[in-house]
C-alpha cells in the first residue's frame, strides 16, 4: 500500500528535480532508507521521470527544428540588418539632401522587412503539413503528413541564403546611396566661398 501511494506520487511529480526532493524527503526521514524495494522503485521512477523529459526534446519532429532554425537565422539577419540602416540616419550630410537621406534608410527599412517577410512565408509553405502538421491544404501547398526530407532541408537552406544575401543588398545599395550624397561641411552653410574684390584700373 505505501509502495503503490509512493509511487502514484512520484508518477504526478513535476519532472525529475521534483521527484528528487521526495527521495531526499523520505530518505531523510527514515521512510524509504531501510526498505530495498521501495528505494529500488523510487529510483526506478527517477529515471523514468528523466529519460521521459529527454524523450519529449528528442522527439520533435525534424521539421520543427529545421523551421525554428530558419526562422532564427533571418531574424538574425534581419536585426543586423536594421542596425546598418539605423546608423545611417547619424551621416553627416548637407542639410538641402537631409530628406534623401531620411527617405533612402526608410525606403530600405520597409524593402527589408518585405523581404524577411517573404522568406517567412516561404519557409512556412515549405514546411506546411510535414509530418502529421495539419494544414488546411491552400493551393500550391504540401501535402499533409509529407515526410520532411534531406531535400527538403537542402531546399530550406536556400531559402534562407537567399533571403538573407537580398537583404544585405538592400542594405548595401542604401549604403552606396548615402555615401554619395553631400557632406556637411561645418562653417559653411552652404554658402559660397567670398571672393576678393576686382582692384580698380590703374590710371
Amino acid at each position: 500500500m505505501l509502495l503503490g501511494k509512493l509511487l502514484a506520487i512520484l508518477s504526478t511529480a513535476k519532472g525529475a528535480a521534483a521527484a528528487s526532493v521526495i527521495v531526499a524527503a523520505a530518505v531523510g526521514t527514515g521512510v524509504a532508507a531501510t526498505n530495498v524495494d521501495v528505494q529500488t522503485a523510487i529510483s526506478a521512477t527517477v529515471r523514468n521521470l528523466a529519460e521521459g523529459a529527454d524523450a519529449k526534446a528528442s522527439n520533435r519532429p525534424a521539421v520543427v527544428t529545421a523551421r525554428n532554425d530558419a526562422d532564427k537565422k533571418l531574424r538574425d539577419a534581419f536585426q543586423e540588418d536594421q542596425q546598418k540602416l539605423a546608423k545611417l540616419h547619424s551621416t553627416q550630410v548637407d542639410g538641402t539632401v537631409r530628406v534623401k537621406l531620411t527617405d533612402t534608410v526608410n525606403t530600405a527599412d520597409t524593402a527589408l522587412r518585405a523581404r524577411l517577410t517573404l522568406a517567412l512565408n516561404d519557409i512556412a509553405t515549405l514546411t506546411l503539413g510535414r509530418e502529421g502538421l495539419e494544414s488546411p491544404k491552400p493551393t500550391g501547398s504540401p501535402d499533409i503528413k509529407v515526410v520532411f526530407t534531406a531535400e527538403m532541408q537542402t531546399k530550406l537552406d536556400g531559402l534562407v541564403t537567399t533571403a538573407i544575401t537580398d537583404m544585405n543588398g538592400i542594405v548595401v545599395g542604401a549604403q552606396t546611396t548615402v555615401t554619395l550624397l553631400p557632406k556637411f561641411a561645418p562653417g559653411t552653410d552652404g554658402a559660397k566661398p567670398a571672393t576678393a574684390p576686382t582692384p580698380p584700373p590703374h590710371p
